[in-house]
């Protein structure tokens, strides 16, 4: 199984060419995430996922990571355990106004795939909900399927472990709940990069947070 998917991956970037610059988005998230996968490479307190070749894990709190690309693109990636703790089902409407919208059904799990334009510029914004497991990034258009590509092999590998979350939710449940809403839910064309300083602050990556590169790639974003 570890082969098959390595060598589905490696098709899907090595053949540019003729494979990514002809695939649809479609195509392509179908592809990552119709295949099964118990491939982890970081495992954590009641959950583990595989991050793949071309990404780094920066900074990790709790449920809260973010991932850095070959691109210099971050990745903030929210896990919602009460979701899956819950077993809640969920409830996305097309953006029919979006570069990109789709409600996401494989394998028994579900999600969305939604890319906005910013301002009319060159980034998109990227909210990849999967598998109780979201990623958003602001990324170029000639960048956008090597992103879909990422987040994909690391929403599709992400599993629980039911036992250990039942000793670590407890009494959090509420709380983690009303802290998990607004992040969880599409953002839309609204998000702006105010949206991860307040993340940042709030989960403590404010300080000392990835290199000087993505801070320049925020201001210069929030300037256009």
């Amino acid at each position: 199984m570890k082969k098959k998917l390595l060598l589905m991956i490696s098709v899907l970037l090595l053949t540019g060419c003729t494979n990514i610059s002809y695939a649809s988005l479609d195509e392509v998230t179908t592809t990552m995430l119709s295949s099964k996968t118990q491939l982890a490479n970081n495992a954590f307190e009641g959950y583990k996922y595989y991050i793949p070749r071309g990404l780094r894990l920066e900074t990790k709190d709790e449920y809260n990571a973010t991932l850095l690309d070959e691109y210099n693109n971050t990745y903030y990636f929210y896990i919602d355990i009460i979701s899956y703790y819950n077993e809640e089902k969920l409830d996305y409407t097309v953006n029919k106004e979006a570069y990109f919208s789709k409600k996401l059904n494989y394998n028994n799990k579900d999600g969305y795939l939604e890319i906005t334009d910013v301002n009319n510029s060159n980034y998109y914004f990227i909210e990849y909900m999967y598998n109780y497991g979201k990623i958003e990034a602001y990324v170029k258009e000639n960048q956008i399927k090597s992103a879909i590509i990422n987040m994909s092999s690391v929403l599709s590998s992400l599993s629980f472990n039911r036992q250990v979350l039942e000793t670590l939710v407890g009494n959090k449940v509420l709380d983690y709940k009303e802290d998990t809403y607004d992040v969880m839910k599409p953002k839309g064309s609204t998000a702006t990069k105010d949206t991860y300083l307040e993340y940042e602050e709030k989960y403590g990556f404010y300080e000392g947070y990835g290199d000087n590169k993505i801070r320049e790639d925020k201001i210069e974003l929030e300037q256009d």
